[in-house]
Parts: C-alpha cells; structure tokens; sequence
C-alpha cells in the first residue's frame, strides 16, 4: 500500500511541471525540412535575437537552399516528419499555383516577402554560425513565427538561441504579460478562502470530518503554489531565469495536485460520504481513469518542457487533452449512472429510507457542477485562446480557468462545510461501510433492502449513544 502511494506521489510531482519558454533548439541529425523554432507575441518596439552556432550539414556539398522563414501570423506550417508545407497556406490569389519542390521557391512566398509580413535569412553555403537582429515596428504587432526551413537533402546539427523581448524589457509574449498579476490575485483569493475555512473549522458546533482538514491543506497549498507562479512569470517577465524558483514551485504543485488527486478520488468512491451507492465496477473504472488523467498531466509536462522545435514536440501537447477528455466522460459517466440508480431508488422507497436516499440525492448538484468545471476548463478555455487577439490570448483564458477551479473549490467547500446536521456528511455507521463494500456494494442498485438495513443500523447506533 505503501508503494502505491509512492507511485502517486511520484506522479503527481512529475505532473505538475510547467514551462519556463525554453528558448534553445538543438539540432541532432535533424532531417525535417520545415522546423518550427519558436512563437511569439510582439508589441511595437519589441525585439528578438536569434544565434546559431556549430551548425553543419551532414553532406557539407549539398547545394540546397537553407534560410529562417520569419512570419506573422497565428497560423502554423505543417510540421510534420516529412516536413512538406501545407498547401492551405498559399493564400487566396495563389490557390492554383503548383507547389515547388523547394517550399522557399512557393511564389507566396516572395509575396510575404514583398508584404513585409515574411523576412527570410538564408544561410549561405559553408557557414556554420549567423547572428541575427531584428526590431519589430508597430505595423508588425502580432504573433511571430520563427521557423527553420531546408530544400536539402542533408540532415542538420547545430544549437539555435533565441531571445524575444517586448518594450521595457518585458521577456514575456504579450499575451503572456498579465499572467503575474492573474496569478497574484489567484493566489489572494485563496488566502482569503483559507482564512474563511479555517474559521469553520474551529467553530465550536463544528462537525469536523478528517476530509475537512485535508480540504484546508489543499487550499493553503494551492495558496503557496499560485503564489510561487506568480512570483515565477514576474522575474521571467524581467529577464531573470533562476532554478531556485522551481524547488518550491515543484514542491507546492506536487503536493497540490496529490492532495486534489486524493480528495477527487475519496470524493467519487464515497470513502466519507457514498461508499454504498458506487459499486465495485464503478471504483475500479475511476481507478483506472485516475492514473490515466496522471499520465496525461505527465505527457503534457514533458511537452511542456520541451524546446518548440522537438521532434517530439507535437505529439506530447495532443495526445494529452484527448486522454484527459477521454477520463473525465468516462468518470461523468460512471457518475451519472450512479445518479440514475439514486433516482429509481429513491422513487421506490417509502418513509425514512426515502428520506435517506433523497439525502443522498443532493449530490446531484455537485455533479453538475462537476461536469461545468469540466467543460470550462477542458473546453471554453481552449476555444477562448483559439479565437481571441494575440494581447489577450495566454491571460484570459488562464483567468478563466483560475475562476472557474476557484469556484469548483467554493462550491465544494460550501457543500460539505462542517456544520451539524449537513446532509452531505450523514454517513452510515463504519461496521455498514465494511459490509456494504464487500457484499452489497458490489450491485448496481440500491433495493429496499438496503435502505431498510441503513434505517436499522442508524435507528441501534442512536439507541447505543443514549
């Protein structure tokens, strides 16, 4: 038991990594003909400053063209293993014009060129470093894409670094800019959720469950770790990038996600709350799910962290949202059905079980709200950073996903805050948790049977405490 919980944990700190722009390109051997090296968005006056060096062919003779393709736009090229351009992207007036071996033969692009909304330096034959300035004027506003591209027929090898800046010194793209002040109030407003819930539970007819405090440890390390994210983008933002941030930001983001793992999982099986109306097949399936949704948050981590222009680049940041989306219809799901048995049951029972079983039935709003947080964040937010202006990109749809986890948090909190008599934290006696989780557990529905044995074993438990 112990090992597993190991495991978790494991997972849980390698899940929560995040990126810090890795802004240098290495090149090994590098057969693609079309390379993605970085985005970004640039306010007038902005500037950026690329460095290749050690760079070299694997057949030094080959006379093909090699150039960087620096365009605006939100649009990317296709950039595939066989690195052939997708033809969507020739533009309006040239749709019938034939595509060319070499992609920076296209006539479109000469026309980007013309436009001033493309620049191209090629690399002449031979040279093995360049040094490259550009200054964006405000004409130029926009999302830049930088992208190496070969018509030759040799792989290529070197290190490319770029360094991207926005007036003031600002180092971060400007959808990016607002994300320390997003992150700041983020983080106040957990404080102050903290503070409120500890005041809960310190009440003196607070009834306190083990889940509460577990609740008040996730909020403070949500807390910490909004904080350190914040504190993270700000000296980004100034240009200074130090690895003593990211002990605590690690730290804080495993111990966020393991305990937000935890209480999702104590949440759904019923450990505190419905253990008798989720069966057998219904834990395992969230078992299954669970470390599903850890592998993708790994997935995405190791996307995250990698250079734009990877190999592995693309695969690691779209196979993860699919994964995700995949564990959450399947835990709503498993949910749902759950709340389809209730129903039955409920409409069947008479007297006191039924009151039990409509008791039970208030979860109902809590999976609602479950599947809107789920939708929010998985999907409008997505939506939102595919169709907003390049300002507004990155930090609105990170405020709208802090709002709506921030909300999920309230509701949840409010639904089980401890004061007595909450029909969310009448549970049976444990001696009927152990037998409901080997015998009766193990059905679908909940019968009338059940609920008189509940009636029974809650009706003896008031009867031994007087």
């Amino acid at each position: 038991m112990k090992a597993q919980w190991l495991v978790l944990a494991l997972f849980c700190f390698l899940s929560n990594w995040h990126r810090v722009h890795a802004s240098d390109l290495i090149l090994d051997d590098d057969d693609r003909k079309t390379i993605q090296v970085a985005t970004f968005g640039f306010l007038s006056g902005g500037f950026f400053h690329l460095q290749l060096d050690h760079f070299k062919l694997s057949h030094p003779e080959d006379s093909g063209r090699i150039a960087f393709y620096i365009r605006k736009g939100r649009r990317m090229l296709d950039d595939d293993s066989d690195g052939r351009s997708d033809p969507n992207e020739q533009g309006p007036e040239n749709e019938d014009a034939p595509l060319q071996a070499c992609f920076l033969d296209n006539s479109y692009i000469e026309n980007e060129v013309e436009d001033g909304t493309a620049v191209i330096q090629e690399l002449k034959q031979g040279e093995t470093s360049l040094v490259w300035n550009t200054t964006v004027d405000i004409k130029d506003e926009g999302v830049w894409q930088i992208l190496l591209i070969s018509c030759s027929e040799s792989t290529m090898s070197g290190h490319i670094h770029i360094d991207q800046v926005n007036p003031n010194n600002n180092h971060l793209s400007a959808g990016d800019t607002p994300l320390p002040v997003v992150y700041a109030v983020s983080a106040l407003s957990y404080g102050a959720v903290a503070a409120y819930w500890t005041w809960l539970l310190f009440r003196r007819d607070a009834q306190v469950f083990r889940a509460h405090w577990l609740m008040l440890v996730l909020v403070c390390c949500v807390l910490v770790y909004k904080a350190l994210q914040s504190a993270k983008y700000y000296y980004k933002m100034i240009g200074i990038l130090t690895e003593g941030w990211r002990i605590g930001f690690y730290i804080f983001a495993s111990l966020k996600g393991l305990l937000s793992i935890l209480i999702i999982v104590l949440l759904a099986s019923g450990w505190m709350f419905i253990k008798p109306f989720l069966s057998v097949k219904d834990k395992r399936i969230i078992s299954v799910v669970i470390p599903l949704q850890v592998v993708a948050n790994i997935a995405s981590a190791i996307g995250n962290e990698a250079a734009v222009g990877s190999t592995d680049y693309s695969f690691w940041n779209m196979i993860p949202p699919l994964i995700d989306l995949a564990a959450c219809g399947v835990v709503l799901w498993t949910i749902l059905q759950t709340r389809k048995h209730l129903s039955t049951a409920g409409s069947a029972a008479e007297g006191k079980e039924r009151n039990i079983v409509n008791g039970y039935k208030l979860w109902s709003s809590f999976y609602v709200i479950t599947l809107v947080y789920i939708y929010v964040t998985r999907v409008l937010v997505q939506l939102l950073q595919a169709s907003l202006p390049f300002r507004y990109v990155s930090w609105l749809g990170e405020a709208v996903s802090e709002m709506a986890t921030l909300s999920f948090y309230i509701f949840i909190g409010y639904k089980f805050r401890p004061y007595p008599n909450n029909p969310y934290t009448q549970v049976p006696s444990d001696d009927l948790d152990l037998e409901l989780e080997n015998g009766i557990g193990t059905s679908r529905a909940v019968d009338e049977d059940t609920l008189r044995m509940t009636v029974s074993r809650s009706a003896k438990a008031d009867k031994d405490n007087d």
